[in-house]
């Protein structure tokens, strides 16, 4: 029997490579003869530099500019020539203290550091998650340090966070694109909100990230003006677009400045870990997440690699830390059943306090009352 263990992380509990260490202890003290491949998966988010390193690829530190300027470590994977990259290990809002002039000054320069940092390793392709940013500058930051110069009125550059944006008047992007000329730049997100204006980077997520009401009226005023500045440099139409916003609209920038590509995350991520030739390999593929809820089910990793499980005809099922979802939407989605870490406790409390020992717990119930899945349904 061979079962394929692809979790996600189990956010603010487990990791996803301890997930599937848990989920492992699981299998194995029912299956005891099976052979376990565990394959640590996330969405593009937090989590897809490790499933890259826990897939093969080599991981990668660099010191760059954290979002206020201070130098930070920021780790980084290379697989072959693609390169794998989180937003938030240099840019991230957990190297701020969220204050109002925070959410102002916060800059993406040490992401466009690490963009470089990977073309000079020799990446071809570049997969970039911007998640968990503690910008909002518009990809300003990353753009300058690609080598773009975005000059005031007087033609002085113009520095700093989503706060500045307001005084650029015209951009050269020259240096920046031949900075990236022959690399594909991909973008892993899980929100598609527009740059600027309502439900835009600033008023959905600016307050997040320490902005007060005046702080996210200037920022978005900030990626209005810059969104302006950009259509009117390359006739793109940022400003009136529905999509761009996410990473405190670095995704926008990147993408009409440079020519990135905005991709699904679950996608990306199933091919740089190489999923389906893992699922061709296996008997029973086994997935998890923290809640499996309806969120889920709008396309977040388990369900994404359910689909891929259900194309190759390996059944799958599911454990997490809850299940919120009824059986038959989960059914729908190519999830055959569902056992959580809280029903295997009895508490939310309780699953919280040892994940690991009730994720495995949940894994234990899940197939002692699937006995049809302990033999391979394939020749």
């Amino acid at each position: 029997m061979r079962v394929l263990i692809a979790p996600d992380s189990l956010k603010g509990t487990l990791t996803a490579v301890e997930a599937a260490d848990a989920i492992a202890a699981g299998v194995l003290a029912v299956l005891p003869d099976a052979a376990v491949t565990r394959v640590p998966f996330a969405d593009g988010g937090e989590g897809t530099v490790d499933a890259a390193i826990a897939a093969g690829a080599e991981a990668r530190v660099d010191r760059v500019a954290g979002p206020l300027g201070e130098p930070v470590d920021a780790r980084w994977a290379l697989l072959g020539d693609t390169a794998v990259v989180e937003m938030a290990a240099a840019s991230g809002i957990g190297l701020t203290a969220r204050t109002p002039q925070d959410a102002l000054d916060a800059d993406t320069v040490g992401t466009g550091e690490l963009l470089l940092r990977a073309v000079a390793a020799g990446a071809r392709r570049i997969v970039l998650g911007v998640g968990g940013s503690a910008t909002t500058d518009g990809g300003l930051g990353a753009l300058r340090a690609l080598g773009a110069r975005a000059l005031d009125e007087h033609g002085d550059e113009v520095r700093g966070g989503g706060g500045a944006l307001h005084r650029i008047r015209s951009v050269d992007l020259a240096a920046a694109r031949a900075a990236l000329d022959g690399v594909e730049l991909v973008l892993c997100s899980d929100v598609a909100n527009p740059f600027a204006g309502r439900g835009g980077a600033a008023e959905v997520f600016a307050p997040q990230k320490g902005a007060d009401s005046a702080g996210v009226a200037a920022l978005d005023a900030g990626l209005r003006s810059w969104a302006h500045v950009l259509d009117d440099a390359l006739g793109s139409q940022l400003a009136t677009a529905g999509w761009g916003g996410s990473g405190g609209g670095i995704a926008g920038a990147l993408q009409v400045a440079v020519g990135a590509t905005a991709a699904d995350g679950v996608e990306v991520v199933a091919d740089v870990v190489g999923l389906d030739v893992a699922i061709a390999a296996a008997d029973l593929v086994v997935v998890a997440e923290g809640s499996l809820d309806a969120q889920s089910l709008l396309g977040k990793a388990p369900v994404g690699i359910a689909r891929h499980a259900r194309a190759a005809g390996v059944p799958c099922v599911a454990v997490a830390g809850r299940v919120a979802a009824g059986p038959d939407a989960l059914a729908a989605a190519g999830i055959a059943d569902a056992a959580s870490a809280v029903d295997a406790v009895g508490s939310v409390e309780a699953a919280l306090a040892e994940p690991a020992r009730w994720l495995r717990a949940a894994t234990v119930a899940l197939l002692e009352r699937n006995p049809s899945l302990h033999e391979p349904a394939r020749g």
